[in-house]
């Protein structure tokens, strides 16, 4: 199917050049790469990948748009970036090295490792990833409730009730604390190792959503709380006696 996509007489030479290396190294190419149900084509990946410097170039430029809109795949791939870095990893990466010595396995790890610490700098500013059909990721904030002044008409006669003194948790949280900058992180970087375990794209947006909803339920939970820390003692027991 590879050698058939069109017929370019480069495609043959280098489909046949790539799978005899790849076989002499002891990881022959036993299955034809699929993508968005059709043909990944090796042939295509390597020509566009290799015209912008290489692999290593490639994620470091952030070029996999350009490289999507190249191969003619559909704009509503999910994560198209990750699965086309995966691939070309497992299938062209060793022959790039062998054959174009455009960068080494060390320069592919660390432009891999700057990727997720620029990720995760992002995360730790309170945000949420969320796809975008592109295949980039955009950011979601994270939800932050305000606790307004209760103006609640209570039954000790009939006055508004004011809010107490703000509630300090932690080291430097005025008014209500949200979760902890460290449980947070935690929880994006836990979420973020989700999203890069090559699961179906269905499964990673149920991901993102779930993560959303708790993260909201939580935020919902302690304002609530510190609301309710906020009432004069004396009001709450009045409340108690009326009732």
């Amino acid at each position: 199917q590879l050698y058939e996509l069109d017929g370019d007489p480069r495609r043959k030479e280098f489909l046949d050049d790539l799978f005899s290396f790849m076989q002499k190294r002891g990881t022959p190419v036993n299955r034809i790469p699929i993508m968005a149900k059709q043909v990944l084509d090796l042939y295509m990946l390597y020509t566009l990948v290799t015209e912008k410097g290489g692999l290593v170039e490639v994620i470091n430029k952030k070029l996999w748009r350009e490289i999507t809109k190249g191969l003619s795949l559909p704009t509503s791939i999910t994560s198209a970036a990750f699965t086309l870095r995966t691939q070309y990893m497992k299938y062209l990466y060793p022959y790039e090295c062998e054959k174009r010595g455009l960068s080494n396995p060390n320069e592919l790890q660390a432009a891999i490792d700057s990727n997720r610490r620029e990720g995760r700098r992002q995360g730790f500013g309170g945000s949420l990833f969320t796809y975008s059909p592109g295949g980039s990721h955009s950011l979601l904030s994270s939800p932050k409730l305000p606790v307004p002044a209760l103006g609640l008409a209570s039954a000790t006669n009939g006055g508004a009730i004011t809010p107490g003194k703000k509630i300090k948790k932690g080291n430097d949280c005025s008014g209500v604390c949200l979760p902890q900058a460290a449980a947070q992180a935690a929880a994006l970087e836990q979420l973020r190792e989700k999203l890069e375990s090559g699961e179906p794209p269905e499964k990673k947006l149920a991901l993102v959503t779930d993560e959303q909803q708790r993260l909201m339920q939580r935020a919902l939970q302690q304002n609530l709380l510190a609301m309710t820390a906020q009432l004069p003692m004396s009001i709450r027991i009045n409340s108690q006696g009326t009732r």
